[in-house]
Order: C-alpha cells, then structure tokens, then sequence
C-alpha cells in the first residue's frame, strides 16, 4: 500500500486514537472501525496504542527499598539457578548486565546457601507410600542418593555419601520408616549389592527393576546388528574375484569370498533369531497377553525358561553370564503378576469378562504408548489403546469411564521399574554439571525442595506438584513465593 504523511492528525489527535483504541480493546472490529474513521492503517492504531501501554508500564515513582531491590535480586537468582540451571559465574554476568547490585559470585553463593538453610521442614503427610524408587547418581565419583516416590515423584531423601553400601543406604530408610511413611515394605531398584542387601537389614523386599535387567540383552541385539554390517561390508570387499589374472588367483579369491559371504549370512541369521526370541521375551513378560488375561505363573515361567535357553545357543560366555543375571534376577520379579492377578480377579468378581479384558488390553497398551519415544508407535499404540476403550464403552455404556479410571488406578499403583527416578536424575543432572563437583547438603535440601513444589508442565501431572499429589493438600502458593 502507498504511506502518505498525514498533517492533520497531529499530537491531540494521536493522543485520542490511542485513547479510543485502548478503551476498545477486546471488542471486535474496534481497531478496524477506528482505523477507517481516521483513514489510517491498523498498524498506525496499533503503534500508538503500544506507546501509550509502554508510557503506563513506565515506573515514575520513588526509587525502590533496599529490601525491595534485595528481594528482586534473590528472585533473579533463583529463577536463573534452579530453573535455568545457569553457573554461578554467569548468573553474576547476567545480573551485571541488568545494573543489578550483589551480583558477585560469592554474594551468589552466600544467598543460596540462605535460602538452603532456612527451608521449613516437609510435612510428608498423607496418603501411605507403597513402593520406594532408589537410585545413585555421581558427581565427580562421589554417590548421591536418591529415594522417590514413584506416583508422585516426590524426593523423600537426598544425601551425598561416600558410599553405596549396604549401612549406606540404611541411613535415609531408617528416617522414612520412623516418620511413618512406609506401609508396604518394597524397594524398586536396580540388582546393586547396595539395595539387595539393605533390604533384608530393613526386612523390606527388593523388587528388581525391569529396565536393567533387559538393557544388558537389549545391548546385545545392538551388538550382533554391527556385527552383521561388517560381515556385509567385508562380504562387498572380497567380492572382485574376476580381476585375478591367473586361474589360481580367481580361486584363491573366490574361496575368500565365498568364506566372507558365509560369514556375513551366519551373523545376519544371528541377528535375525535373536530379534526374534528378544520380542518373544519382551511379549513373555508383559503383563497382559494379548486376549487381555493373566497367563498363569508357571506357563509364564516355561515360556521364558525356553526363550533363555533359545538365546543361550547363540553366542559365548557373555552372553551366557548376560542370560544368568536376567534369570536370577527375575527370581524376585514374580511377586509383581500375583499381585496383579489378584486385582485382575477382583474385577472379574464384579464386572464381566470381556469388559475386564478389554480395559486391561487398551491399559498395557496405553501403558506402552506413554513409554515410547517414537511419534509413530507412540500414536500407533494410543490409537489401538483406544480402540479397546471404545469397545469397552459399547459393552458397558453405564460405568466404563468410571471402571477405566478405577482398573488404571488399581494397575498403575503396582510398580515394575524404576524408570520413574530418572525423570528427576534428568532435572538433577544439569544443576550437577554446573557445580563443578562442589555439592553441598544444603543445596541438594534446596533442589529437594523446589523439584518437590514446582508444578509439572506437561503429562498426566500437569498442573500438579509432587507433594500435593503426595499429600493431597493442594498448595496455596508457588515454590518462588515460598521461598
């Protein structure tokens, strides 16, 4: 469009557009009504109502107490250290840039170091903790470890520690248990001799943690797949068997080609049984099978042993100790499907069978959706979760939004892995990195306290913070004016 300048409408009358446009704002058309009675563009209207909001917003008044400008500075340093996960040393650059006083990286330091020890102490109260979720994660060698509750993810216990022993560990459990916390006596983790032996000194039970016992094995499968692609490669390579100029040569050539291409076979059709028994693995310890029933213990026991014994043929004594750590460690894996059947049976008692089946159907597969990183699988799996809710729905109009929140409920209480704890490792991680190894107690109290108050973004816990899910107390504040 041609820009003229437009003489007549000089200040006053600028003054009175920007007027009128702000008095019109959020009826519709008002803009463009006003832009054609003036004969001016939108844009025009929009640039003068923008510089009279930015004249309101300007602050005229007094200079600000020292108080005030203290607490704006805490306020900066907070958000840039514990959201941002920014170093010192550049959350002191940042502040310089702003004009802002105390910006020193000591001064930094000693008003964190405040925070952390005047934090209230947690009132962990409320609905009773079923299962624990125990981790370890390290900076610069030294353990730090961590207890979860799995359905809220809240820090019940954050401690750097110059171990992982068995006594170690003891320690935090011993404070859970006096508080009251721990009604069902069962720790999620990993197969370390930490967790195995603390358990019995507690008389908890240890539940071994499905992701790492199936990781070994799924290292494997990437394992035999390189394997199988340099076969290939060298297969590719020896494969000019006709540029010999002798007949000896040729055959020479050939016998190595022939040799490289039998090789490359053999370490594909390697690869290729292993994939197969590893997904007839994976199916085998699934909760449900695919009618949507429990099968029974021991079927589910023969079944594993002979995918086992499949794999245990296809490689040396690595595998082999890979193999016997999975089974031994599964050994304390069978509580978890006599439990379910039990909550299994329970509804069978009081709703129809195809009902039960279908919403335990579109819960595993719901359940495997929310744990794929892939779009397509992700959303492959949701759809077919959906497909069996719907079916549900049509069987049992009356109640099945309400039985499906129920059975979930009843199924997701029951944890296979500690999977859940990495979610807070990964929230964890970046504050460490920025450390420098230089982690003090106080600190961790202070990240304890902002993970456990801070309220998701996004998931099925969106809106919540992990200790309202905990407690059931829903907060009258955020975790920064708390602080």
């Amino acid at each position: 469009m041609k820009c003229m300048r437009r003489p007549d409408i000089d200040t006053v009358a600028r003054v009175h557009i920007a007027t009128q446009a702000f008095l019109g704002l959020g009826g519709y058309g008002a803009i463009t009504r006003l832009a054609q009675s003036y004969g001016v563009s939108r844009l025009f209207v929009y640039k003068l109502l923008w510089q009279l909001r930015l004249l309101y917003e300007l602050d005229v008044g007094a200079p600000d107490a020292p108080e005030a400008i203290r607490t704006e500075v805490d306020r900066h340093i907070l958000w840039l250290r514990l959201e941002g996960h920014g170093a010192l040393a550049r959350i002191s650059q940042i502040l310089k840039q702003l004009g802002r006083p105390f910006s020193s990286v000591g001064s930094i330091a000693q008003r964190l170091a405040a925070y952390a020890q005047a934090l209230p102490p947690e009132e962990l109260t409320g609905a009773p903790i079923l299962f624990l979720v125990c981790d370890a994660i390290f900076t610069l060698g030294q353990p730090m470890l961590l207890t979860v509750a799995p359905r809220s993810l809240t820090i019940l216990t954050i401690e750097l520690v110059e171990n992982r022993a068995a006594a170690t560990w003891k320690q935090p459990w011993d404070a859970l248990a006096e508080a009251g916390l721990i009604t069902q006596q069962t720790v999620v983790a990993a197969q370390g001799p930490g967790w195995v032996k603390g358990c019995p000194l507690m008389g908890w039970t240890h539940h071994p943690d499905l992701l790492h016992l199936l990781r070994p094995l799924a290292m494997w499968g990437e394992r035999f797949y390189r394997q199988a692609l340099a076969a290939i490669a060298r297969e590719y390579e020896r494969g000019g068997v006709e540029s010999g100029r002798s007949e000896a040569v040729i055959n020479k050539r050939r016998a190595v080609y022939e040799a490289a291409k039998a090789e490359a076979e053999e370490q594909i059709r390697r690869y290729d049984h292993y994939c197969y028994r590893w997904t007839a693995l994976r199916h085998a310890l699934a909760l449900f099978d695919e009618p949507g029933m429990l099968p029974e213990l021991t079927v589910r026991k023969a079944e594993i042993e002979a995918i086992v014994t499949l794999m245990n043929e296809l490689d040396g004594a690595r595998l082999h100790q890979a193999l016997a750590s999975c089974t031994s460690g599964l050994a304390g894996y069978w509580g978890s499907y006599q439990r379910a059947e039990q909550v299994l049976q329970a509804f069978l008692r009081r709703q129809p069978r195809e009902v039960v089946q279908a919403l335990a159907c579109g819960w595993q597969l719901e359940r495997q959706a929310t744990n794929s990183t892939a779009y397509r699988i992700r959303k492959r799996l949701t759809q077919d979760a959906e497909f069996y809710f719907s079916y549900a729905a049509t069987l049992l109009p009356a109640v099945s939004e309400a039985l499906r929140k129920e059975m979930s409920a009843a199924l997701d209480a029951e944890v296979r892995s500690s999977s859940l704890s990495e979610k807070v490792n990964a929230t964890l991680r970046p504050l460490l990195e920025t450390c420098r190894g230089q982690v003090a107690p106080p600190i961790l109290d202070l990240f304890a306290y902002v993970h456990n108050h801070r309220r998701f973004g996004r998931g099925k816990r969106a809106g919540k913070a992990p200790i309202e899910l905990l407690t059931g107390k829903e907060l009258a504040k955020t975790w920064r004016t708390s602080l």
